[in-house]
């Protein structure tokens, strides 16, 4: 699944929009100033494939006072499919991969009945979305296919035929990387395939054990099972399953301060499993009830169910970890958290035809996570079949990843063809995203930031950044054999022991740079920090045009 090219004529402040995705390409990075539509993008993203998977036309939306419209082309299973939306479906396929600007008469056209009733053929098999934010505006876009899910889930008779492994459209949340976790270790071939990531990256050797808390939940049925607080379907075979290789199951009442007005008596279970091994019996014994091969979509979704019941409170999971020689028990951060369920859900699902949509995944990783984040979601969704010619694992050409994020340290090693810019264009006021000029891969954080992805004047404070500018422009002075008056002097030499005082030393070998430092400094503006639009331009000229200044000095010098 690879988004190539997308259109939308109105959604929030994206208007006329249009975008070109590298589809040769895993990974694209979307970057730009607060308020420039990433998140619109995002989210019109989800919107276009949740009313395709529903087999509905995008509702009028009261609060913007339109439908979204679109035109999108993508990638999928070796074939072009277009749809496009302006108040009536119109879909398009073709089996011309390989011709990359098609034209649109050479495509097959399909019925809205047939492209509906084959979604598993024109649709991704799975759009994961993730936010690591307080807001719930890309979660309430997943409420309907939760509910389809919650619904099937809590039936007596309920059917596994009927269940996707995992829901076509799924919002990722911080508790899923417990269902992760706990994937990973109960299936020994995926244990073995995850332990390097889990152990070089994490610091994780081992767990060591898990404790279920269940909660009393705020729908009651009396038909249901008892212990699990009327629990019918897939939740109450599941937690069967678990009470009976539980140790000592235990209910207990507490009162519960949630706010500092509202103390409620709340009703728990604790289901406890205390090794790898008690976990590894467990779920092999439940995949031997459902006569399912060990798989961790399945355990991920009988694990899910107990939280979209609104049974779940949390799972504590104590893993094995090795710090400074020592070996500690503890629990995971939200950063951990966080990069554990990205990864898991990716390694579960490449060679899906996935597509991965994620809001500042980066939020609680530390720098040496962030630099490497991109790294890991590279290598880990590797293909698991194909070769090239030198026998090594090829990227899974299958998963699209978008990223929206605001950190230097993340982009490192792309290809501007790996990045969107968006911004406002200055004219018409439209946001627009395009590649930028120079590729982040070898520019260095520094280089990044003061780069048009980022457009800082520095990376220095600006208090630091006045006071060498000002010293390189009397500097420039010196250097033109121009004479300082005393205030300048005094304040030349004051700026230039401060400044040697942070490593900043004045004197260079480099006699080309001093040339060019005594052409630039010739003007005042060179003393700023923060530059306007017209300022910029002057600057760029100017520094071309001092540039030309020495080389002509140096060729008059040698005739």
């Amino acid at each position: 699944m690879r988004i190539d090219k997308l259109y939308i004529k109105e959604f929030k402040n994206l208007k006329e929009f249009h975008i070109d995705l590298d589809e040769t390409q895993m990974n694209t990075v979307l970057l730009g100033q607060n308020a420039t539509g990433k998140s619109n993008f995002i989210e019109a993203i989800i919107k276009i494939f949740k009313y395709l998977d529903l087999g509905k036309e995008p509702p009028f939306e009261t609060e913007l006072g339109y439908k979204l419209e679109y035109k999108i082309a993508y990638e999928i299973k070796n074939c072009k499919v277009i749809v496009v939306f302006n108040g009536k479906y119109k879909f398009l396929f073709s089996e011309n991969i390989e011709y990359k600007d098609e034209p649109e008469e050479n495509f097959n056209i399909i019925t809205k009945t047939k492209f509906f009733a084959n979604k598993e053929q024109y649709l991704p098999k799975y759009v994961f979305a993730y936010y690591s934010g307080i807001s719930d505006r890309l979660n309430k876009l997943f409420w309907e296919h939760q509910e389809r899910f919650y619904n099937k889930i809590i039936k007596k008779d309920f059917n596994y035929s009927e269940l996707d492994d995992i829901r076509r459209l799924f919002y990722v949340k911080q508790i899923h990387s417990f269902f992760v976790l706990l994937a990973f270790f109960s299936i020994e071939a995926m244990e073995q395939k995850s332990k390097d990531f889990l152990k070089d990256v994490l610091g994780i050797e081992d767990l060591e054990s898990i404790l279920f808390v269940l909660k009393k939940p705020n729908w009651n049925n009396k038909e249901g099972d008892e212990r699990f607080f009327g629990a019918l379907g897939l939740v109450q075979q599941f937690l069967s399953v678990l009470w009976n290789y539980s140790l000592a199951p235990i209910y207990h009442e507490e009162t519960v301060q949630v706010d500092f007005n509202h103390k409620p008596t709340l009703k728990r279970l604790f289901l406890f499993i205390k090794d790898k091994e008690q976990l590894q019996v467990f779920t092999k014994k439940y995949f031997d009830l459902n006569n399912e091969e060990p798989n961790n979509t399945f355990l991920f979704k009988a694990l899910e169910s107990t939280y979209i019941s609104d049974l779940l409170e949390e799972v504590k999971v104590k893993v094995k970890k090795r710090v400074d020689g020592k070996v500690t028990f503890k629990e995971l951060s939200e950063g951990e958290q966080q990069l554990l369920t990205v990864i898991g859900l990716i390694m579960f699902t490449r060679e899906k035809e996935t597509l991965i949509l994620l809001d500042e995944p980066d939020t609680h990783l530390n720098p040496l996570w962030k630099y490497d984040y991109l790294y890991y979601l590279r290598t880990l969704a590797k293909s698991q079949t194909k070769l090239n010619k030198e026998g090594e694992i090829v990227e899974d050409s299958t998963t699209q990843i978008i990223i929206n994020t605001h950190d230097p340290l993340v982009i490192g090693s792309l290809d501007k063809s790996q990045v969107k810019l968006f911004r406002r264009n200055e004219e018409t006021n439209q946001i627009i995203a395009e590649s930028p000029s120079v590729s982040p891969k070898g520019l260095g954080v520094a280089g990044i930031l003061t780069s048009e992805l980022f457009g800082l004047p520095t990376i220095l404070d600006k208090e630091t950044q006045e006071k060498l500018n000002k010293k390189r422009f009397l500097q420039g002075k010196i250097l033109r054999e121009e004479k300082l008056n005393q205030d300048e002097y005094l304040e030349y030499h004051k700026l230039k022991a401060e400044l040697e005082e942070y490593g900043f030393y004045e004197e260079v070998e480099d006699q080309l740079f001093k040339m060019y430092l005594a052409e630039m400094t010739k003007h005042e503006i060179t003393q700023k920090v923060e530059f306007t639009k017209e300022e910029k331009a002057f600057l760029q000229t100017e520094s071309k045009n001092a540039a030309k200044r020495v080389l002509e000095k140096l060729i008059n010098k040698t005739l």
